[in-house]
């Protein structure tokens, strides 16, 4: 077993950790108040690092009481996921700082998730270590950015709210940035350290507006190619992060090919994301040759059959660069 590769232990858990998540029960913490004599129950919604206020019904009303029952419920489950997020953490497994997860647990919260938004970029490929088996090298963890990604632009929160609203639950100081034409909507949000959250799409046409309106959200996103196939069948996995937050990243082998591609796309100016994609893409390709191998030939095949230009030759020229040209002739591209 390769030094670096998660123990049955950690995979087990992690499975569980999963399979909590998917089945969880809404949680909050359920309190009562009295209004012209009678009682409601209320609760307190933790989100991010928000607390969101809801009313639940008139104590004795049997629907309310299910619900208030449920609600703590939840909250007697999250506090053992809670601890389950903990253990994994000790472990080693890579998880999201403060700001990444608070945002990621009020975008999973408001449904967009669940709608088919897809996290995207640095972030999801540290999500995507218990999905190969293997703790990925730390230098190619960090990341200062947040890329939401979705095909669809009528993506909209459960109930409809604004994204800005949505991400200020992650950081309260999170701000768009203006677009360089003043009306367009914005697909850039930035918190007062810095932190950037940007909202993706796949583009359809060279006349694509950028950014896209997704006026649900009162924002835009940016159309970039390649992206489409980036986000074909998702895969569903959880966030270390409080009590587990439900999201959907790139499937491992698609996310590593992207990588090859787009590290050959890049302008000169770009050196040091160009190395990034390489050394992302590298860890991957390690970790799947022994955890997963016929997804990363299957995903080398696809994407090269797609065109030469644009796919098979930046494929071709990043796995020479990586030293890897035995991967060519094994994949068949």
């Amino acid at each position: 077993m390769p030094r670096d590769a998660l123990t049955p232990t950690e995979q087990t858990l992690f499975a569980e950790l999963v399979q909590q998540v998917q089945t969880a029960p809404p949680a909050g913490t359920v309190y009562t108040r009295e209004r012209d004599g009678i009682h409601y129950h209320y609760a307190k919604i933790p989100v991010g690092i928000d607390r969101i206020d809801r009313f639940i019904g008139r104590v004795g009303d049997p629907d309310a009481d299910a619900k208030a029952a449920e609600l703590k419920r939840g909250m007697e489950q999250a506090g053992e996921r809670r601890r389950l997020v903990s253990m994994l953490r000790r472990t080693g497994l890579a998880a999201p700082h403060r700001t990444i997860g608070a945002t990621l647990d009020a975008i999973s919260h408001a449904g967009l998730f669940r709608s088919g938004a897809v996290l995207v970029g640095t972030a999801a490929y540290m999500m995507s270590e218990p999905l190969v088996g293997r703790k990925l090298p730390e230098p190619t963890l960090m990341t200062g950015d947040l890329d939401l990604a979705t095909a669809n632009l009528a993506l909209k929160a459960e109930p409809p709210e604004r994204l800005e609203t949505i991400i200020k639950r992650g950081d309260p100081t999170f701000e768009p940035v203006l677009q360089t034409r003043p009306k367009e909507p914005p697909s850039r949000f930035r918190t007062a350290d810095g932190f950037l959250l940007d909202l993706i799409t796949p583009t359809r046409r060279r006349s694509d507006r950028n950014p896209m309106p997704m006026d649900e959200l009162d924002a835009g996103a940016a159309p970039l190619q390649y992206l489409e196939w980036l986000i074909t069948d998702p895969v569903a996995t959880v966030a270390l992060w409080g009590a587990g937050v439900p999201i959907n990243i790139p499937q491992p082998a698609r996310f590593a090919v992207h990588k090859l591609i787009l590290a050959q796309k890049r302008d000169a100016g770009s050196r040091l994301k160009r190395q990034k994609d390489l050394a992302q893409a590298d860890a991957l390709i390690d970790a799947l040759q022994s955890h997963d191998p016929y997804a990363l030939d299957d995903a080398l095949a696809d994407a090269a059959g797609r065109g030469r230009a644009g796919w098979r030759e930046p494929l071709h020229r990043s796995l020479i660069e990586l030293k890897r040209d035995g991967i060519i002739e094994q994949a068949g591209i």
